[in-house]
């Protein structure tokens, strides 16, 4: 009688780890190097090995003179961003990746990661305003994707837009200062 008991607890054990196992490897995990990449006038992919970077937390000053275009105190600027998954990484999976510039401008894309694919990047045009920016980026804003982890989505960073000053003999002024 006791053999049969701990047959049992056995099976049970062996088809509860199994189903555990089986639903681990089914999930998945989303998360984005916790760093916000200025790419200059490149809007296809962010240069590792020259592209400036702000880490989470941290503050990267820019002149509006790097920017792509400026209408007034607000400029457009190639930002980029790392995504990753992790876990079952076997299927194609499809999320979503959005830069938000705080009572600014909320720019995004999807992400799209092939059979295996575990890295993507992605660079979009963010408008920022002249002055303290806080930016967020957010990997899967909408919690599409069923992850193990919905705590290491998102990420804020700083951006300080600063005007490039114009030196006439004495006097500076600010680009588009006096034109029509």
């Amino acid at each position: 009688m006791k053999n049969k008991f701990y047959v049992l607890v056995s099976m049970f054990m062996f088809a509860f780890v199994s189903a555990v196992s089986a639903y681990a490897q089914e999930r998945t995990d989303l998360s984005a190097r916790e760093a916000l990449y200025f790419t200059g006038a490149k809007a296809d992919k962010i240069d590792l090995k020259n592209d400036k970077y702000v880490i989470k937390g941290g503050t990267m000053e820019l002149k509006t003179s790097q920017a792509t275009s400026c209408n007034g105190d607000a400029c457009y600027f190639n930002i980029g961003y790392i995504g990753f998954r992790s876990g079952n990484v076997t299927k194609y999976l499809v999320t979503y990746g959005n830069l938000e510039a705080e009572k600014v401008w909320n720019v995004g894309n999807g992400i799209y990661f092939a059979a295996g694919e575990k890295t993507k990047q992605a660079v979009h045009p963010l408008k920022l305003k002249t002055g303290m920016n806080k930016v967020i980026f957010t990997i899967d804003p909408d919690k599409k994707t069923a992850e193990t982890d919905e705590n290491n989505n998102s990420f804020t960073v700083n951006f300080k837009v600063t005007p490039e000053l114009i030196v006439i003999p004495g006097k500076k002024i600010k680009p588009n200062e006096g034109k029509p």
